[in-house]
């Protein structure tokens, strides 16, 4: 007689802090493609729990760390409940279109999965209730779909991925992952301007040596990381970065023809990083004057 748990293809974590306007939509798109949901939640007080439970998903509180750190408990939770061989996650604010759902449910049926190691979905962004066709945010791909035996976030507080072997397998799935994270523009700017602390933060590991580069070779092959090699080797050393940035979105990426959606998005990542370069400056001066001490 075994201990063991039987092996599921694959199940899926979500983690929360008070995502309860979210959770509902976000996880009836991912029970589409598993049963087997973990909510990883971060001390909610509003319903998030109780909405999540009522959908079936299996919910445990851990206080939050950071991202990352958030991430690699909920894995290490699916794996020790579920035993999957793969893992799907997707954010509260997100979720799966039908196309996307059919693209991966097939490869569930038909055990195919482990053809490749991890899978990309391609997002698209609503913001300002307009679906960004241009900007650049159309040509994201983030891997959400990964073997087990891989699923690990590097040590990042923000911008989190998960740490890939140069010999992995890359697939693309069809369809799209929906972010649609404007509840209140009020929370919105809120959470941005928090995350623009983290991202300081991670400029200031970078700039000391402590964050690891990545690669020209790990960036082309891996499109979900190319825009941290540019931002590493590149973005990061150039002046009037928040107009540049305006720039690159609304007139280079052609966000224009977004309309005012286009435009307003523009000028809010414009904002965010002058928001990460003043405060990464401003950390930057407080490490020199405790060296010099």
């Amino acid at each position: 007689m075994t201990n063991e748990k039987p092996t599921s293809q694959i199940a899926g974590y979500v983690i929360t802090k008070n995502e309860e306007q979210n959770i509902q939509r976000c996880l009836t798109s991912l029970l589409k493609v598993t049963k087997n949901i973990v909510v990883l939640d971060s001390e909610s007080t509003d319903n998030t729990i109780e909405l999540a439970q009522s959908l079936g998903a299996l919910c445990i509180v851990n206080k939050f760390e950071n991202y990352a750190a958030q991430r690699n408990v909920a894995i290490e939770k699916t794996k020790e409940i579920f035993n999957p061989n793969y893992i799907v996650t997707i954010d509260a604010d997100e979720w799966l279109t039908n196309d996307l759902i059919e693209d991966l449910d097939s490869r569930i049926t038909a055990n195919t999965l482990n053809q490749y190691d991890i899978y990309l979905m391609h997002r698209q962004i609503i913001f300002d209730n307009k679906t960004l066709k241009w900007g650049g945010f159309q040509k994201t791909w983030l891997p959400r779909v990964f073997r087990t035996d891989i699923a690990t976030y590097e040590p990042r507080i923000v911008n989190e991925h998960i740490s890939i072997p140069n010999n992995t397998s890359v697939k693309k799935l069809k369809g799209f992952l929906i972010n649609d994270d404007v509840v209140s523009w009020e929370d919105h700017i809120a959470k941005h301007n928090k995350y623009s602390s983290l991202e300081a933060k991670e400029r200031l590991s970078l700039f000391l040596g402590s964050e690891s580069k990545i690669s020209i070779k790990t960036a082309i092959k891996l499109p979900h990381l190319r825009r941290r090699f540019l931002r590493q080797h590149i973005w990061d050393r150039l002046p009037a970065k928040p107009a540049l940035r305006f720039i690159q979105i609304y007139i280079v990426g052609l966000g224009i023809l977004d309309g005012k959606a286009g435009f307003h998005r523009a000028i809010f990542e414009a904002w965010q990083e002058m928001c990460t370069d003043l405060k990464f400056q401003k950390l930057k001066a407080l490490n020199n004057k405790s060296n010099l001490q």
